[in-house]
């Protein structure tokens, strides 16, 4: 018997999965989880959030809202079938993501199960079991936002999107046809935002490489020129 309390995670260790590099530890005392952060909200490209296999096409962006907002239960995103959804959610600059927050629906109907990849954009039904998560975690019914999950940090530096993979139908849902569904009120992801944004890396090291070559080719003229 567990008591969570809002934002100071317990000292509980979830069981270990297969899959992934890495499993959660969240704890109160250990330096890798001891600060969780501001809310990444203002962070998160809303609009280019999606989701596979929804009940209801572009559903999955409803679940990202304001804190304040978590418990309105008049947004949602459903599973279309059996009790899997794959939500991608991309950031307008680089993030440390220290830890997050999932509200289900009901008891029945809340999803069991989340692994997360950092990065990785191109996770679909097809690759999901193939491609190794950053991290995994068993899920509680949580209605209110009180459960804060806090993933390693050292995995999450430096994200420019986070896809969460979530499964597990209730043992009372699966002989109920209507209920083979898992149902996603709000996700809540908290961290720290920086100033980089996407493809500054990138644009830096072409420049650098095309002065190279430039370099390159008038050593190469100049060398012509001597003889």
């Amino acid at each position: 018997f567990f008591i969570f309390t809002a934002f100071q995670p317990q000292n509980i260790i979830m069981p270990p999965h297969g899959g992934c590099s890495d499993h959660v530890h969240y704890t109160s005392d250990g330096k890798e989880y001891e600060d969780h952060g501001g809310t990444l909200y203002p962070q998160i490209d809303t609009d280019k959030v999606k989701g596979l296999n929804e009940k209801k096409e572009g559903s999955a962006k409803n679940v990202i809202k304001p804190w304040d907002d978590r418990e309105d239960d008049s947004k949602v995103v459903q599973s279309a079938e059996d009790g899997e959804l794959i939500i991608h959610i991309p950031f307008t600059v680089q993030v440390k993501l220290k830890s997050f927050t999932v509200i289900g629906g009901n008891e029945r109907i809340t999803p069991r199960h989340v692994k997360l990849w950092k990065n990785r954009d191109d996770i679909d039904f097809d690759n999901a079991e193939d491609v190794s998560c950053d991290q995994e975690f068993d899920l509680s019914y949580d209605k209110d936002g009180s459960v804060q999950y806090l993933v390693k940090n050292s995995k999450f530096q430096n994200t420019s999107s986070l896809t969460m993979f979530f499964s597990g139908i209730s043992p009372d849902n699966k002989d109920d046809e209507d209920g083979k569904t898992i149902q996603i009120n709000y996700i809540g992801l908290r961290g720290e935002g920086t100033k980089n944004k996407h493809g500054i890396v990138v644009a830096v090291y072409e420049a650098r490489a095309l002065e190279s070559e430039q370099k390159k080719l008038a050593d190469l003229n100049i060398s012509k020129s001597v003889k």
